[in-house]
């Protein structure tokens, strides 16, 4: 139990602030323990005492000895810092020190060290949370490097004249240890990062060992005098761009990967190189390199960027709870920080610095705070009444097809995953995979079950907050299917006992005056029997298959062209999609389309023959009837016709998204009748 309590993210991030404000407390006692001199130090100047006497020279007073590119001339330097300091520190030196204070201290002292601090607590706030992942491994690595590399930095290059060489090359030792181990832990991150290289082992060892081997060659002062840390430095910024552009190559086929790669290489050689830039090319090339202490500002780019790319790309549950826990650590950090701002340097007491302090976090950080949280926590949320009217909309569409559609558009509405698809096999849950860059979905709305990959344009991760999202807008959504389903079963039975009472009523009076009507009537007679039939089949939501109706037709149209001495051409046809079922809007359409273009053929076209193909495919049936009488008028073609015969069968097949289509022959004229399989249940939306 204890092995687990000190195994969780919040005891090991607290374990890593620890060290690093224990390691800056010591920073801050040696700097504070050198002594400051009311006196300006400068090259050409005399110290004497009765010690001895020394000439101060340019490079006994430089800030950072890695200017210096000679062992040798570095070993001299070390030497008169040891006499610098027996010289000025005898009491017969003309100028007495006084003790430093923290106000002494200038901004070169602290932006090292707070940067250096700062990278430690965002890398070993990641590494808390995800210890055992390599990349973050390294990660947090590359931060420790850096404040290794800074808090010496911010010591020695802030000293008032000079330190104790076996401080001094302990420090400096540091400093390029630090150095070289940030550039050989990042080129390591980006040959595993975002995607894992080939041989990346290998290549990983080879640039350790080697880079490795230099920079302790270099302590040992083993190597030429051209292979300084600069030079190291250099190098290895050349082999990060390299694996940066080798990761881009690979990543081409990945867009997520890509878009992790753009977010973090650019951050690097934002942050780095400026570094090596302003810093470390000036020292190779001879010229004035800007002051280290302010160069480590760059490496915040870094940080932030790395910081911000891992966690929206890589990290399970961090965009939610993680925020919040380092919300809290930054509140902490504040509070101390301002508390001891007021007491050392403002010399406040101690029960008014902390009031003070309480108030700046209370009515500063905490507003802030949430505005911040807000923008982290806002993507994919919506209102109460917007999630019920998303699932009205989704639940009450006209088709299956149309809900399924809509469902998909609710759900890139509300994660914007870059990758959506049916699931292999079935879901029975909402389940978070992948360490959160998929999202598994279960069927709703007629839709399959759905995977979604990498929400939010690849820039996020599913959480628990997205989990829940989705089961509350199932949950909506069944419930209103559900509702719908109650309220589509009272309509069937009230259809089915309006048919029946057509059936039983209407149609067995109609049979009773087809046995007493003449000749002339009862075919009238047959004909509205047949209409009140295919009525109760559409109410009761009966199927015809397309077989049946085509050879009812047939039979019926060959009745009536005999009758008016036209003859008919119309074969059988053949095909799978005969055994087709249709509902009753389609059937409708054909049957009444038939018939009024036999009645226009018989009343008006003078014509002594008929033909009818009938087309299928599996979209479509399509009927063509060409007739070789006097043709249409021009009216007809422009969509002008009196009457309502041919316009009543436009809307009627406008409807299901079928169409009317009108040509003239030479002689006679033909019509088209178009009518899909597959039909929106909404007569207003026919996609």
């Amino acid at each position: 139990m204890k092995i687990m309590m000190w195994n969780t993210p919040g005891i090991r991030f607290a374990g890593v602030l620890l060290m690093g404000f224990l390691l800056s407390a010591w920073a801050v006692k040696v700097a504070l323990d050198q002594p400051e001199w009311d006196h300006v130090f400068e090259p050409g100047q005399v110290l004497e005492s009765s010690q001895g006497q020394i000439t101060l020279e340019d490079e006994d007073l430089l800030a950072e000895p890695g200017e210096i590119e000679s062992h040798q001339v570095l070993n001299r330097f070390y030497e008169r810092q040891d006499e610098i300091l027996r010289v000025i520190s005898d009491p017969s030196f003309p100028f007495l020190p006084r003790p430093r204070r923290l106000a002494d201290l200038p901004a070169l002292f602290w932006i090292p060290l707070l940067v250096g601090l700062g990278s430690l607590a965002i890398t070993g706030w990641i590494w808390a949370l995800r210890a055992r992942d390599l990349s973050i491994a390294l990660f947090a690595l590359s931060g420790l490097s850096v404040f290794v590399s800074a808090v010496p930095s911010a010591i020695y290059t802030t000293r008032d004249v000079a330190l104790p060489s076996a401080l001094f090359r302990v420090l400096e030792t540091l400093n390029a240890w630090g150095a070289a181990w940030f550039g050989i832990t990042m080129l390591a991150l980006f040959l595993i990062y975002p995607v894992r290289m080939r041989h990346w082992k290998a290549i990983a060892l080879a640039e350790t060992v080697f880079f490795g081997i230099w920079i302790a060659a270099y302590s040992m002062q083993w190597t030429p005098d051209p292979m300084n840390v600069s030079a190291l430095i250099a190098a290895l910024m050349l082999a990060l761009c390299a694996a940066i552009g080798a990761q881009f190559f690979a990543t081409r086929a990945n867009p997520t990967a890509r878009a992790s790669l753009v977010w973090l290489g650019l951050s690097v050689l934002l942050g780095a190189g400026a570094f090596v830039v302003f810093n470390t090319l000036p020292l190779l090339f001879g010229m004035d390199p800007m002051q280290q202490g302010y160069a480590f500002l760059f490496f915040l780019i870094i940080y932030l960027g790395l910081a911000a790319g891992l966690t929206r790309y890589r990290l399970f549950e961090v965009g939610q709870w993680a925020f919040r826990f380092l919300f809290y650590i930054a509140g902490a950090v504040m509070l101390v920080v301002l508390d001891a701002v007021l007491i050392f340097m403002l010399g406040m007491d101690r029960l008014p610095a902390l009031g003070l302090a309480l108030l700046a976090v209370g009515f500063l950080y905490l507003p802030l705070r949430d505005l911040l949280w807000g923008f982290f926590s806002r993507k994919g949320r919506l209102e109460t009444h917007e999630l019920l009217a998303e699932s009205l909309h989704v639940a009450f569409a006209p088709s299956t097809s149309q809900r399924a559609q809509r469902w998909e558009n609710l759900l890139r509405k509300l994660f914007d995953p870059l990758e959506m698809g049916p699931a292999p096999g079935r879901v029975e849950k909402i389940e978070i995979l992948e360490d959160g860059l998929t999202l598994a979905v279960p069927p709703v709305a007629s839709a399959s079950s759905m995977k979604l990959a990498y929400p939010w344009g690849g820039r996020g991760l599913f959480s628990s907050s997205s989990k829940e999202l989705a089961a509350q807008i199932v949950s909506l959504i069944e419930q209103a299917e559900s509702n719908r389903d109650a309220y589509d079963r009272g309509v069937t039975e009230e259809r089915r006992r309006v048919a029946q009472d057509l059936h039983d009523d209407v149609g067995a009076r109609l049979l009773t005056g087809l046995y007493l009507a003449d000749e002339n009537l009862r075919t009238t007679i047959q004909a509205a029997i047949a209409d009140i039939r295919s009525i109760v089949s559409g109410i009761s939501g009966e199927k015809v298959p397309l077989e049946r109706l085509l050879a009812e037709l047939r039979h019926e149209t060959h009745r009536r062209l005999e009758t008016a001495k036209i003859e008919l051409q119309w074969p059988l046809s053949e095909g799978p999609e005969l055994s087709r079922l249709l509902d009753y809007r389609q059937h409708k359409a054909i049957s009444s389309g038939v018939r009024e273009i036999v009645s226009n053929v018989i009343r008006h076209a003078g014509a002594k023959r008929l033909q009818v193909e009938i087309k299928l495919d599996p979209e479509i049936i399509c009927l063509s009837f060409s007739d070789n009488g006097s043709g249409l008028p021009a009216s007809a073609l422009n969509g002008e016709a009196p009457g309502f015969g041919l316009k009543g069968l436009e809307r009627r097949l406008f409807t299901i998204g079928g169409k009317l289509e009108l040509k003239t022959l030479s002689p006679g004229s033909r019509v088209i009748l178009s009518v899909p399989f597959e039909v929106p249940t909404d007569p207003l939306n026919r996609g």
